[in-house]
């Protein structure tokens, strides 16, 4: 098990401590993945019954193929989770922005997981008693699940409301995303001697699309799931099945980043790499052409990593 007291993950919290926090929900160690799998099932149906209220679509991306996936990757899907309720809750519900509970600075549990998931019932019921639903969500409980279970399931939720808000993810939150990626990668590539941290974007020809830079993370994930793989540690990995959505949106983008960003915390916390903030610039425009150049980046260090270990 990873242990995260140190500070490999004070990269994330900087940016949510920015925000106000909400307090961790206090459950019993006997929380397991069944109950979160569950409890994130009972979310999206919660969802669901909002998604019909609006007359919005119904999200039928294809799965994402991943397994092997770690309790601090569901975390992370999970506070992607609560960003995207309280986004809904604060439009048609008028509630605060609220940042999403920090990770945890001891092992993760599945219970971490259950209390960022409960958070976000939370902001979706606020959105229900709005629209004035009162059907109680009726799931069929599972008895047993595992983290890449959970994971997709949330996965899914994530999807359905990229559809319901009205402030969608923007290509400059993907970018954020994968300049994090690239800073964790930074304090990889110096802790293993490297001189070029951050070296230069890739070039390449015309405009790009949110379906571009899926598809570069996608290849990124592959990439930092072999560098795991060398340094030791246990990550998501992706079958050969890209399953790549009709119609990419950041959203789904910002989703991939965050798996990235996930896995590269792991390796450098495992690795014990100091934090490095070399830096970087942030265009006052962003748009998807600009992220795939950040991506480039990422795709190079991911590169010298593996090369390294």
């Amino acid at each position: 098990m990873v242990n995260h007291s140190n500070n490999h993950l004070r990269l994330l919290n900087v940016a949510a401590a920015l925000l106000l926090c909400v307090s961790p929900i206090a459950h019993a160690q006997s929380v397991n993945n069944t109950d979160v799998y569950n409890l994130a099932s009972q979310v999206a149906e919660e969802i669901e019954y909002i998604r019909e209220v609006m007359g919005r679509p119904f999200d039928d991306s294809p799965r994402l193929p991943v397994g092997d996936v770690s309790q601090l990757q569901v975390y992370y899907q999970a506070q992607t989770l609560f960003r995207k309720a309280n986004q809904l809750a604060q439009e048609y519900a008028g509630t605060p922005r609220t940042a999403a509970p920090p990770v945890p600075d001891v092992d993760l549990q599945a219970s971490d997981s259950f209390n960022v998931v409960i958070s976000a019932q939370d902001q979706v019921r606020q959105v229900s008693r709005a629209f004035g639903i009162d059907t109680e969500a009726q799931i069929q409980e599972r008895t047993t699940a595992s983290t890449t279970g959970v994971f997709l399931t949330i996965l899914d939720a994530n999807r359905q409301l990229n559809l319901l808000i009205n402030e969608p993810i923007l290509p400059s939150d993907v970018f954020d995303q994968v300049t994090l990626a690239v800073l964790y990668s930074a304090s990889i590539l110096a802790h293993s001697g490297a001189e070029n941290l951050v070296p230069e974007a890739d070039p390449f020809d015309g405009y790009k699309r949110p379906s571009d830079v899926y598809a570069l993370l996608l290849n990124n994930t592959d990439a930092m799931s072999q560098v795991a793989e060398a340094a030791g540690i246990p990550v998501l990995t992706l079958s050969s099945r890209r399953n790549i959505p009709d119609d990419v949106e950041p959203g789904h983008v910002y989703d991939i980043a965050r798996i990235l960003v996930a896995g590269l915390a792991l390796v450098a916390n495992a690795l014990d790499a100091e934090d490095v903030f070399p830096e970087l610039d942030r265009p006052e425009l962003i748009f998807p052409t600009q992220v795939y150049a950040r991506a480039t980046v990422l795709q190079q260090q991911l590169a010298q990593i593996d090369a390294l270990l």
